[in-house]
């Protein structure tokens, strides 16, 4: 029995279904199955251009480069949904569990639907279109994936993901791999992701197996403190597509609300260009959007919400006892020869343990290294808009997880100034917002050289 399909509806999923990184390609020939794997998930990543390997620590890079889940600190609950044209939609749930300092498990579900389809089949009296019944059709990801951090500059990640294609009577599904790495260098703001993603033995649909979409991803980004600024950059290859090059710029303002904009240089219908925003509320909750346009397909909006549901316990600062903390305290104080003995001798006090209330203030943003005459170092970060808000520094060496809290007593200033003796040992920063008996989490650290 012949089969006609609202042509229509059909060619809008099958473009959306075979999109390529963020943007949508409509050539005739396709090398490959399940593409629908390509398409993007987080509003973030999407708002930059796609340029998202080398910033991947949070719900979003889940999907982009799984290697920067090691770098997180925070757990997250991601809802996206994404609208295309022709009524097709994205819902993504995403959930991110640090643990260990060093461990971070992500899993998610992306769920693509559109309304079912009408079947028609010949009319043997008129020969003509008949209608009979509908269909439907969708495709669904389950993606698990876990980042390990190596040490402080290089993290690793892997994600496995099932996945089901399903169209009228025909399902095929599949087992993909992706694998990737990040290095940062918190000291100047930079950071590099590799990943290559969608591995495994192919898709089989009815008796023909096609290949998965395998995509070779490169990123660079550098992050400006003094702007609250991020420009990134990757470059991307996948199995039967030309390489792209995906550019996208970030810049904040009073540390909550974010204003985001990328360029996708691919074959793709519209003009290539991403634009979209980020407001982090109350807790450190957030709320992206981007808007990507398609030319005369239509306009696609995504949007997500993600909870900020708390630090992992081992990266806050923690009660050590004598023995493990003595050593590196000692070279703490040798390096902050400047403090007073109540501020370079830690005593338990003076250290905190995980806090049982929940967070509410923001940490403190773009921290910046100034050396000053006379071998101080003045260490300084954007203060919060938030009355009667102070701040809590901390260090620890490099290659440890102890933090020390070098300032036993909030300050009000957003800035210290310390004075630096030259031992060679590398110090990171953080820097915590304190109002009454709530502390923030860390911020993002620096490494000041001694």
């Amino acid at each position: 029995m012949a089969l006609y399909f609202n042509g229509k509806a059909i060619l809008a999923y099958w473009m959306v279904v075979i999109g390529i990184f963020g943007g949508l390609n409509v050539l005739p020939a396709q090398t490959t199955g399940a593409a629908f794997l390509r398409l993007p998930v987080g509003s973030r990543a999407e708002a930059l251009g796609g340029a998202y390997t080398a910033l991947s620590r949070d719900a979003n890079g889940l999907y982009y480069n799984p290697a920067g889940l090691g770098f997180g600190q925070n757990r997250q609950l991601m809802l996206f949904h994404s609208r295309w044209f022709q009524d097709i939609s994205i819902e993504n749930l995403t959930f991110l569990f640090p643990f260990n300092g060093r461990w971070t498990i992500g899993s998610g579900v992306t769920y693509l639907h559109m309304p079912d389809l009408v079947r028609y089949e010949i009319d043997p009296t008129t020969g003509g279109p008949l209608e009979n019944g509908s269909f439907s059709v969708y495709n669904l990801v389950i993606t698990t994936g876990v980042g390990f951090r190596l040490n402080d500059y290089l993290s690793i990640g892997t994600n496995i993901k099932f996945f089901q294609d399903h169209l009228e009577s025909v399902t095929g599904q599949g087992i993909a791999v992706d694998v990737g790495l990040q290095t940062r260098l918190p000291g100047f703001g930079l950071s590099l992701g590799l990943a290559v993603q969608h591995l495994g033995p192919g898709v089989k649909y009815i008796e023909a197996t096609e290949a998965l979409p395998t995509t070779y991803r490169a990123g660079l980004a550098y992050r400006f403190p003094q702007l609250d600024g991020t420009v990134a950059v990757d470059v991307v290859k996948a199995r039967g597509r030309e390489m792209q090059f995906l550019p996208g710029v970030e810049f904040g303002l009073l540390n909550s609300f974010y204003l985001r904009g990328g360029y996708q240089f691919a074959e793709r219908e519209g003009s290539g260009i991403t634009a979209g925003f980020g407001l982090h509320l109350v807790n450190d909750h957030q709320v992206n959007y981007v808007y990507v346009p398609y030319g005369d397909l239509g306009d696609t909006h995504r949007a997500e919400l993600i909870f900020h549901l708390g630090t992992a316990a081992s990266e806050r600062p923690a009660h050590r006892s004598p023995a493990t903390s003595s050593v590196p305290d000692k070279k703490v104080r040798k390096a902050l020869a400047d403090k007073p003995s109540s501020q370079r001798q830690p005593s338990p006090k003076n250290r905190v343990t995980s806090p049982s209330r929940p967070q509410r203030l923001v940490p403190p943003a773009s921290l910046k290294v100034d050396r000053l005459e006379g071998n101080k170092i003045k260490l300084s970060w954007n203060p919060l808009p938030v009355p009667g808000v102070k701040y809590l520094i901390y260090a620890r060496l490099e290659g440890r997880s102890e933090w020390i809290k070098v300032t036993p007593q909030p300050i009000a200033t957003n800035y210290q100034i310390f004075n630096a003796r030259k031992t060679g040992i590398r110090l990171f920063f953080v820097v915590t917002a304190v109002k009454n008996d709530q502390e923030s989490d860390f911020s993002e650290p620096v490494i000041i050289q001694m």
